[in-house]
C-alpha cells in the first residue's frame, strides 16, 4: 500500500495536496513534508541509537529512529508510531518533549526532533518492521566520535548543542494540570479584541494564577462552554494545546462533566491557534 504524505508550504501550512512516497516529486523551496526523529535518553544521559538494515538507504549506519509522518497524522502521532514500528517501544504523548524543528534547504522537509527520557532495557527492543537490526546506548562523546567517523547518518540534525539543551529539558508544567480542577482569571473576555493583532476573542481567555509557563509568565487557558463574558472561572482541564513552534502552552478548561473532541477544540480555538503549530495533549 502506498505511503501518503500531506504537503505543506514554506510556512508549514497544509496545502491540501497529498504526496505519494517515491512517486510525487515535491518542488524544493515551495513544497514540504514532515519527518520526525526521536531522541531517547536514559538516566545516565546516554542516547539510544539503532543500526539500519543493510537493504535500507544508509545501510548499516546508526541513527536515532524516525521517519515521515503520514497524511492525517500530527508530528507527535508520527514519532510515536515510528518508535513503535521500528523498535517496538510504546511511549505516550505525555512522555514526549519537543526539542526543535529543522527546515531543510537540501531536502523538501521540515524535521521535528522529539525527546523522550526513559530507561529502556536493550533486551526489550523489538525490530518489528525490519528497518533496524541492532540498538545500543552511547554517551555523547561516543555519539560524536561515531558521527565524525561516518558511522552515524549525516542527516541526524542532532549534535552537542542539542544534547546540552536536551539535558535541561523537562516535561512542561502544563501537562500536570490535565484532569485537574483549576481556577482561571480572565483577562481577555469573549468578544474583546487582541491589543496588537486585532482579532476577536471567540472564547473567554485567561491565565492560571501562581503558575509559570514556558515563556516565564502564567499558564494561559481557554474556557469552553461559557457563552458570555466572565471575569473568572473554575473548571476542569481536559487537554493542553502544546505549541511546537512556541513555548507557551494553553490549557483547555471546561465545566465539570463536559468534554470536547480534539476536532472541536481545534475549531473553537482556531481564531488564535491558526497562527501556531501545535499538538493536543490529553
Amino acid at each position: 500500500m502506498a505511503e501518503l504524505w500531506d504537503i505543506y508550504d514554506e510556512n508549514r501550512k497544509k496545502t491540501g495536496k497529498i504526496a505519494v512516497r517515491e512517486k510525487t516529486k515535491l518542488e524544493l523551496g515551495k513544497e514540504y513534508h514532515i519527518v520526525v526523529t526521536g531522541i531517547i535518553m536514559n538516566s545516565n544521559n546516554e542516547i539510544l541509537i539503532s543500526q539500519r538494515a543493510s537493504h535500507k538507504k544508509f545501510g548499516l549506519q546508526w541513527e536515532c529512529n524516525g521517519g515521515s509522518i503520514l497524511a492525517g497524522e500530527t508530528s507527535l502521532d508520527g514519532i510515536l508510531r515510528e518508535l513503535r514500528e521500528e523498535l517496538g517501544l510504546i511511549f505516550t504523548k505525555k512522555e514526549a518533549v519537543f526539542l526543535k524543528t529543522v527546515k531543510s534547504t537540501i531536502n523538501p522537509n521540515f524535521k521535528d526532533l522529539w525527546l523522550f527520557k526513559k530507561n529502556i532495557d536493550i533486551n526489550n527492543i523489538e525490530f518489528t518492521d525490519g528497518e533496524a537490526i541492532d540498538a545500543k546506548w552511547v554517551s555523547i562523546d561516543e555519539f560524536m566520535k561515531m558521527y565524525n567517523n561516518g558511522e552515524i547518518v549525516k542527516t541526524i540534525d542532532f549534535g552537542l548543542e542539542d544534547y546540552n539543551k536536551a539535558l535541561n529539558l523537562k516535561q512542561r508544567e502544563s501537562y500536570e494540570y490535565i484532569g485537574q480542577k483549576v481556577k482561571v482569571t480572565i483577562d481577555r473576555q469573549l468578544g474583546s479584541k487582541h491589543p496588537n493583532h486585532n482579532f476577536i476573542y471567540e472564547l473567554n481567555y485567561g491565565y492560571i494564577p501562581n503558575t509559570i509557563s514556558g515563556d516565564g509568565e502564567e499558564l494561559d487557558a481557554y474556557v469552553l462552554e461559557v457563552n458570555n463574558p466572565i471575569k473568572e472561572f473554575e473548571g476542569k482541564c481536559i487537554a493542553v494545546i502544546h505549541r511546537t513552534n512556541d513555548n507557551d502552552d494553553k490549557l483547555i478548561v471546561v465545566p465539570e462533566g463536559k468534554d470536547y473532541s480534539n476536532e472541536e477544540i481545534r475549531k473553537l480555538t482556531n481564531f488564535q491557534e491558526q497562527y501556531f503549530e501545535s499538538e493536543i495533549i490529553r
